[in-house]
């Protein structure tokens, strides 16, 4: 037997996501920050929502979709003549993006309190630590569309420099070795905003570490403070003021360090000569690693928080006739605040990989396959708002997947498969679907 799609995997996906995560009730929350529409906020919501998860890829399809009436199926009672692209679009920039943020947090809370993360008993997680990771990345970039909240980027071409007008955020994502049913869940976003001009020079960022520290602010506010134990980041955030930042939360750090010219990779690099490494063989992933750990750090860096510092060797094999047979060697530094008693060597090592799993999966994956990098709208607060509904999708499509959806288990079909046969579901469902319990005819 083999995995076989079904009118009705669209309507199925409906009615688990407003029976497990309440989505009805999402719906009903949103709100429009004008007095009188033509269209509800709950109509731009759940028609912008249908067109991030079946990947339409534009407002205009999602517009013809509605006149054809396709997707009325799956919406309240919409008007034909005052549906269109500029109406949902309009809607978008008025939509309360807090309410959004607040429902967003909805999938990972539940997956929390179904401990599918994990505990310090349970034995996938890594060291029984709660980890999440956050990590900047462009999401929109133009030569002719700009919106106050653009920052513009000179680039240099072959006739002079050439500006483009470009958006950034930073994510935050849940981590670690999870349950098989687990989903990689995303958290939250924060926008980069551009800085004030100072007479004489360039239009700029803010930088990505100041979004990043309103994001954690803002997600321990929505999360709690107890929602993870351990940010783990890529080089960017390995500098003292950003430590200092989640030292103060009672927040502990792992970052890769990269940067050659700074002292912290320099004393990292001469003090590994002076120490024994530590020999770890991890037979289920076949990577054989010798750590140089160098304790105290941050006595040489003049830093308040207790640092260590790593220079990791990892040797990739392969088994081959009984023999180890090296495919692979490859060296990186990086450094923890996280201290010795509560996590050895290894157990860094291994949180570091956790957070090059967002890079090549998460964020990988929504620009290659949900649209993330497209412009639907150019409004500030809509192109933030279709970034936390497309987020929502993100996280409702893969809990459905991973933890409802027994044919996957058995079978293993691709997301594209399933992406298709969602498609296939929408276009071939002949009844309107209830707008509070998503019932069928």
């Amino acid at each position: 037997m083999s995995y076989e799609p079904t009118i009705e995997r669209l309507p199925n996906f409906l009615r688990y996501v407003n029976k497990v995560y309440r989505f009805s009730h999402t719906i009903d929350s949103m709100q429009d920050r004008r007095a009188d529409t033509d269209v509800s906020a709950q109509t731009i919501f759940m028609s912008v929502f249908l067109c991030l998860l079946l990947r339409l890829g534009s407002i205009r399809q999602l517009a013809k979709d509605v006149d054809a009436g396709k997707i009325r199926k799956f919406l309240p009672r919409v008007d034909k003549e005052t549906y269109c692209a500029n109406t949902v679009g309009n809607g978008l920039e008025n939509i309360d993006t807090s309410i959004l943020q607040r429902q967003l947090a909805i999938v990972p809370k539940k997956l929390r309190r179904n401990k599918a993360y994990g505990s310090a008993e349970h034995p996938r997680t890594i060291g029984g630590f709660r980890i999440v990771a956050v990590d900047g990345t462009e999401n929109f970039r133009s030569e002719s569309i700009c919106c106050p909240e653009c920052m513009e980027v000179h680039v240099k071409v072959k006739d002079g420099v050439k500006i483009n007008y470009v958006h950034k955020i930073v994510i935050m994502y849940v981590v670690g070795r999870l349950h098989p049913s687990a989903v990689q869940v995303i958290l939250g976003a924060e926008p980069t905003y551009p800085k004030d001009v100072i007479s004489g020079e360039e239009s700029g960022h803010e930088g990505e570490s100041t979004a990043a520290k309103r994001l954690v602010g803002n997600m321990i506010a929505l999360y709690g403070n107890g929602f993870f134990d351990i940010l783990t980041t890529d080089a960017y955030y390995s500098t003292k003021p950003f430590v200092l930042f989640l030292d103060s939360l009672g927040k502990y750090l792992v970052s890769r360090v990269k940067d050659a010219r700074t002292t912290l990779y320099k004393e990292i690099e001469t003090l590994s000569c002076m120490v024994e490494p530590i020999y770890v063989d991890d037979r289920e992933n076949r990577v054989e690693s010798l750590i140089y750990e160098i304790p105290e750090l941050h006595a040489v860096l003049d830093w308040d928080v207790p640092t260590r510092g790593f220079k990791i060797i990892e040797k990739t094999y392969n088994i081959v006739s009984g023999e180890k047979v090296y495919i692979k060697e490859e060296t990186f530094l990086c450094m923890a605040t996280l201290p010795g008693e509560l996590a050895d060597a290894d157990i860094v090592r291994q949180i570091v990989h956790a957070k090059w799993g967002v890079e090549n999966n998460a964020i990988k994956d929504l620009k290659d396959n949900w649209y993330m990098e497209h412009n639907f709208h150019h409004h500030p607060n809509a192109t933030y708002a279709l970034l936390l509904i497309l987020f929502m999708a993100h996280n409702l499509f893969y809990a459905y997947v991973f933890r409802h959806l027994k044919s996957y288990r058995l079978y293993q079909p691709t997301m594209k498969r399933i992406k298709e046969d969602f498609m296939s579901s929408f276009l071939h469902w002949k009844w309107r679907m209830s707008w509070t319990n998503f019932d069928g005819p």
